[in-house]
């Protein structure tokens, strides 16, 4: 989440590689001080003026401190913006009154909204929580920008937005993140509960689960965040349009309560939310590793649920690794920074030496609902031009796969070995893309 595209892409093309080294053993341990030395490194490397870490094996603290640049350092209980970690937050809202008979996962959208989508009984509810409706993102619309500068807007109005502008693909049959999904549950959940949102997601979710750090950010005292800096490193008060950012971006949260929630959620597999991390399977029977406002997939060998969160000022970013019940939660006060290049060092692992073994050629035109990419061999290599961000050179890291030799180790590409080389798969920041090819 953040107020411009652009400046919520341009830092993620921009990181540097901090480093990569030896294999992963096949149970790392997780190293206190090697972790603190790690997070110190990062935090001074990125500019970034405070932060708060916690890691937490089952009921055992393994780390839990806070840093600053100048003055004190948070603690648990300070509160960050957590950006788009709030989609999990609607997601399980929306569970919740499915289980009180309130909605219906497999309703058509018209049914609550048909002031949009009377006319499109294909489209339902799950595929806004899986994001595979089709909807545009907002974010990416002409219109955003005006409408985004008024912080009474209603989120209707994001809604009809995207409504207006035609669907990227048939729901169901492909997977592209959009913001604009999470606003119209959003606003499906008001509807048939009666009630404004954040009572909605307080009432279903937060007391239910003992929680009582995670507040909407319109309604969070100024006194009670930390401050945090945009990418240029000027500071950034709250943002006075939060409001507009309700269901996709617009929740504020303290560690010790986003902790608990890893553990209620994730750890103790609570039938209520353990849905949220289901994987999602598209028409065809593709299995896309991503749940509901939320990843399940394979990070430096391991089964890991995460998801990260940016806004202008803030960066966040939670994860739990069944394997080593290890619960994670980052938060720092810099907007769009690449919080996944210090994940190896919590988790207890290095990341793989890059290698030069032969890779699967690719070229053509691609596009996954968000950008188009134009792919071209370069001997061994891939040049991928991506729109509005740039060109970069993928070199191999073993069969079918790629890394960007300009960005971070855990940025890569994927293409099918065997099969029609028609699609590829993308990992940056805290995204996974599925990008399908296209005429020029």
């Amino acid at each position: 989440m953040g107020r411009h595209p652009l400046t919520m892409i341009r830092p993620i093309a921009t990181c540097v590689l901090l480093a990569c080294c030896c294999a992963l053993s096949a149970r790392a341990q997780v190293h206190p001080e090697a972790a603190d030395a790690a997070i110190r490194e990062f935090l001074a490397q990125q500019e970034i003026p405070a932060a708060h870490v916690t890691l937490v094996r089952g009921d055992q603290v393994i780390l839990q401190r806070g840093y600053a640049s100048a003055g004190a350092a948070p603690d648990a209980a300070s509160i960050f913006p957590v950006g788009s970690i709030s989609k999990q937050f609607t997601a399980a809202a929306i569970l919740a009154l499915a289980d009180e008979g309130k909605l219906r996962l497999e309703a058509p959208v018209g049914e609550y909204l048909p002031e949009w989508f009377a006319d499109e009984p294909d489209l339902r509810v799950t595929h806004l929580l899986a994001q595979t409706s089709g909807l545009a993102d907002h974010l990416w619309l002409d219109g955003y920008r005006p409408l985004g500068d008024d912080p009474a807007t209603p989120i209707a109005a994001y809604v009809a937005l995207a409504a207006a502008e035609p669907r990227r693909f048939a729901p169901g049959t492909r997977w592209a993140y959009s913001n604009t999904n999470y606003k119209a549950l959003a606003l499906i959940a008001e509807r048939v509960a009666g009630q404004p949102f954040d009572d909605v997601l307080a009432d279903r979710v937060l007391r239910p689960a003992g929680i009582d750090g995670v507040v909407a950010c319109h309604r969070l005292p100024a006194t009670r965040y930390v401050p945090g800096v945009n990418v240029d490193g000027k500071p950034t008060p709250l943002d006075a349009s939060a409001a507009a950012y309700v269901g996709d971006g617009g929740l504020c949260a303290d560690a010790q309560s986003l902790t608990k929630w890893i553990r209620v959620a994730f750890a103790a597999r609570d039938a209520r939310w353990s849905r949220l991390a289901q994987e999602t399977v598209l028409a065809d029977g593709t299995r896309v590793p991503q749940g509901f406002g939320i990843s399940t997939r394979e990070f430096l060998g391991r089964e890991m649920i995460w998801f990260g969160g940016n806004v202008d000022s803030h960066s966040s970013q939670i994860a739990y690794l069944p394997d080593q019940d290890l619960s994670i939660v980052i938060l720092t006060a810099r907007g769009y920074v690449w919080l996944t290049e210090l994940m190896p060092a919590l988790i207890g692992s290095e990341v793989p030496q890059r290698t030069r073994t032969a890779g699967t050629t690719l070229d053509g035109n691609f596009e996954d609902g968000l950008f188009r990419y134009a792919v071209t061999p370069e001997g061994e290599n891939l040049q991928v031009e991506i729109d509005l961000i740039g060109k970069f050179r993928f070199v191999p890291a073993g069969p079918g796969e790629f890394i960007a030799e300009e960005l971070p180790a855990t940025f890569r590409l994927r293409v099918p070995v065997d099969g029609p080389r028609d699609r590829f798969e993308l990992d940056w920041a805290d995204m996974h893309s599925y990008a399908r090819r296209v005429q020029p």
